[in-house]
């Protein structure tokens, strides 16, 4: 009978352990499901500012491109009438280049035209000096005819 009893003691204290141990397992089990929860509810709350962030960067993006897309709008509407300021100022040099072509040319003819008339001052100067028609002949290379009026015009003047 001692065995027996020996054998139940043996038996209840494995008995005790196992309820012991089946205990802390479901207490264990309760907490990690507390912690698990309190986990699960950070993580939740982590989400949901996640997709408020979100959201708020969805809003700023649309915000953005909206005032891309005026900013190109603008933009374009630069780029047409820089491009027609350039169409303007390209024709108003094509003008300039051909008055400064012509003006080149009349500039040309006048110059052309200058040593007869350089002839005619230096006349005039030695007549005002006291030239007679021969010297004018020939220091000016003028007709005999052109030297005896330019002096008969000089006198004329001085009387």
């Amino acid at each position: 009978m001692l065995k027996e009893v020996a054998s139940m003691d043996v038996l209840m204290t494995y008995s005790l352990v196992f309820i012991a141990i089946a205990l802390i397992l479901y207490i264990l089990i309760l907490f990690n499901n507390k912690k698990n929860d309190a986990r699960f509810n950070a993580l939740e709350v982590q989400i949901e500012s996640y997709e408020f962030i979100i959201s708020e960067l969805k809003a700023a993006s649309e915000q953005q491109q909206i005032k891309r897309e005026e900013k190109d709008s603008a933009l374009q509407a630069w780029q047409l009438e820089h491009q027609q300021i350039s169409q303007q100022l390209e024709h108003r040099i094509k003008v300039l280049q051909e008055k400064l072509s012509q003006t080149n040319d009349v500039i040309e003819q006048i110059q052309q035209q200058q040593p007869e008339d350089k002839l005619y001052s230096r006349a005039q100067k030695m007549v005002k000096l006291g030239a007679d028609v021969d010297e004018l002949v020939r220091e000016c290379d003028l007709p005999h005819a052109e030297a005896e009026i330019l002096i008969a015009m000089h006198k004329r003047k001085n009387k």
